[in-house]
């Protein structure tokens, strides 16, 4: 599951677990889980979560492979949590690097 190369779901993937509320889904991810395309594509390794602040919407913080830059994926774009370490994004592998969620260069 999550695969860099290989952007399909692999037979016999254990069910997609879903939550109540974004908060609840964002407290079951961990540093070190994966985050993978809508088509199951390994994309970046998660560093945190952050929740809601003031001037901010929920996200979650990872490093892309490709570059290793830092990206900050809002909550409202992610879909379910599959095997324990693959929290997927609503978007398919040919269009999530044009999303604008780079972390500017401090």
């Amino acid at each position: 599951m999550c695969q860099n190369a290989a952007p399909v779901e692999p037979a016999g993937a254990p069910s997609a677990r879903t939550f109540d509320s974004i908060e609840e889904f964002l407290s079951a991810i961990q540093p070190g889980m994966e985050l993978c395309t809508s088509d199951f594509t390994g994309w970046a390794s998660v560093e945190g979560v952050s929740q809601a602040g003031e001037t901010r919407w929920p996200s979650v913080r990872g490093r892309r492979h490709e570059d290793g830059r830092l990206v900050d994926v809002p909550a409202n774009a992610l879909i379910d949590l599959r095997g324990g370490h693959c929290v997927r994004i609503d978007r398919v592998r040919a269009t999530i690097d044009a999303q604008g969620w780079e972390v500017p260069n401090s």
